[in-house]
C-alpha cells in the first residue's frame, strides 16, 4: 500500500539582530533540535502554514526572504514527507518565546547549525541549501 505524502512547511529563521544567527527549536517532547516546521492545515497554503508554525513555536513574526528547495524524507514510521522550506528573517528578535515549557529556542551561529541539528536528513539538507542561505545572509 502506497502512503500519501505528508505536506509540511517550515523555515530557516535568521536573526534580525545578527544575520549570522539562525533560530533552532529544541522540542522537549521529542528531545531533538530542528528548524521550525509543521503540518499544513486544511485550507492553508504552505506560506500560511510556515508563518503560523513559526508564530506558534517561537513567537516570532517573520518576513520571507527566499523560497528554498523542498526537504523530502521518509519518516521513522515510513511516511513520505515533503516540507516546503523558506529563508525568513525575524522582524523583532525580542518577541522570541517558546510554545511548550520543555521546549527551548536558541540563536545558533550559522557555522554551528549542522552540529546542533539532531537528524542526519536535516544536516544533509542544511549542507545542501547552505550556499543559498549564505548568499541571503551576505545580501541582507
Amino acid at each position: 500500500m502506497i502512503k500519501e505524502k505528508t505536506i509540511k512547511a517550515g523555515a530557516i529563521i535568521l536573526s534580525n539582530n545578527n544575520k549570522e544567527n539562525i533560530a533552532l527549536l529544541y522540542r522537549g517532547k521529542q528531545k531533538d533540535w530542528s528548524f521550525s516546521k509543521g503540518h499544513v492545515d486544511l485550507g492553508e497554503n504552505s506560506t500560511q502554514t510556515m508563518l503560523r508554525e513559526i508564530k506558534e513555536e517561537t513567537g516570532l513574526i517573520v518576513k520571507i526572504i527566499k523560497n528554498l528547495p523542498d526537504l523530502e524524507y521518509v519518516s521513522s514510521s515510513g511516511e513520505n514527507v515533503s516540507i516546503k522550506m523558506f529563508v525568513v528573517i525575524s522582524e523583532d528578535d525580542s518577541k522570541l518565546k517558546k510554545e511548550f515549557e520543555n521546549d527551548d529556542i536558541q540563536w545558533i551561529p550559522y557555522n554551528k547549525i549542522i552540529e546542533k541539528l539532531s537528524y542526519d536528513n536535516l544536516k544533509d539538507y542544511f549542507t545542501f541549501v547552505s550556499p543559498i542561505v549564505r548568499s541571503v545572509i551576505d545580501s541582507e
